[in-house]
């Protein structure tokens, strides 16, 4: 069975396109969830990276950050959290 780390990357989005970005987070396969929050931050999106012995989780979710989230238009800054431990019910 795979196992998936989860990673939680804090979006700041251009005035006005919120929801462009909530619907192109989507489209990328490895985002679970993505939220429209308020505060300091508009979107919290949620990423589920499989862990490989090759290339490490923690890597595949920053190069999925990079390659990808960071390049959606009207995203002006990310912050990425990757768990090191979680639980769910």
């Amino acid at each position: 069975m795979p196992v998936f780390q989860k990673a939680f990357v804090l979006i700041k989005v251009a005035p006005g396109h919120t929801e462009d970005v909530v619907d192109a987070l989507m489209k990328i396969p490895e985002v679970t969830e993505a939220h429209i929050v308020p505060g300091d931050w508009d979107v919290i999106a949620v990423i589920s990276a499989q862990k490989q012995i090759v290339v490490p989780s923690d890597e595949k979710v920053y190069r999925l950050v990079l390659d990808k989230v960071v390049k959606i238009k009207h995203v002006q800054d990310t912050s990425t959290m990757v768990s090191q431990f979680s639980k769910t019910k």
